[in-house]
């Protein structure tokens, strides 16, 4: 990668860096390399050295350990100190119709609203739980019952489909606010446009 970059940079001069110090600075870290995930990160701080865009590392035979997905809810939740149930807090609304930000609190039948509660997950009550995802390990993608209702009296079973990752859903749900606060705070006048990236799914968002 080190000749890579010193054979085909387009600038003779380096950025006026000196590359040899360079691979010097960097060598002695190969050692420490346990897998590939750490050797990419190591020759992308190299060539981060350049100040340069565009010159990414990547692929190699990565580590695929197993992993046990925590199903979540799409949802914000605050444990209240006094009943020891679990508040939604909020909500993140995510699109209806598009799987990728699909939110399990907004599926038709849950009828979850800010405010309630979640007070038991299959059958366990949440205020006995050290946390509430420990009853969601390994969930995502299964059904799930929860006992949604005020904080004190009845409840009532609602049937979810947690999801394995909520980063789709807050990443649209700061791009909606980022339109609410423009409109807001130009009576309507001003527009927000948001591109993602300039790839093929930016210019999908554009369209």
């Amino acid at each position: 990668s080190w000749r890579q970059e010193r054979d085909f940079f387009y600038d003779p001069d380096m950025h006026g860096v000196d590359w040899k110090a360079v691979r010097e600075k960097y060598a002695p870290l190969v050692k420490h390399v346990n897998n590939r995930e750490d050797l990419t990160y190591i020759i992308g701080e190299m060539i981060g050295e350049l100040d340069c865009g565009h010159c990414y590392v990547g692929g190699g035979d990565y580590p695929h350990p197993a992993r046990i997905l925590t199903g979540l809810l799409g949802a914000e939740l605050r444990r209240d100190p006094q009943t020891g149930f679990y508040e939604i807090v909020k909500i993140l609304k995510g699109e209806p119709g598009d799987p990728k930000l699909r939110s399990p609190l907004t599926d038709d039948g849950v009828d979850a609203k800010e405010g309630d509660f979640i007070r038991g997950v299959d059958g366990r009550p949440t205020d006995d739980m050290a946390n509430i995802y420990e009853a969601l390990v390994g969930k995502a993608g299964k059904q799930v019952t929860l006992a949604i209702g005020p904080a004190k009296g009845k409840t009532r079973d609602a049937v979810v489909v947690p999801i394995g990752n909520e980063a789709e859903l807050y990443y649209y749900d700061w791009v909606e606010g980022n339109i609410r606060k423009v409109s807001d705070a130009t009576d309507g006048k001003v527009g927000y446009l948001h591109v993602p990236d300039m790839l093929t799914t930016g210019l999908d968002e554009f369209a």
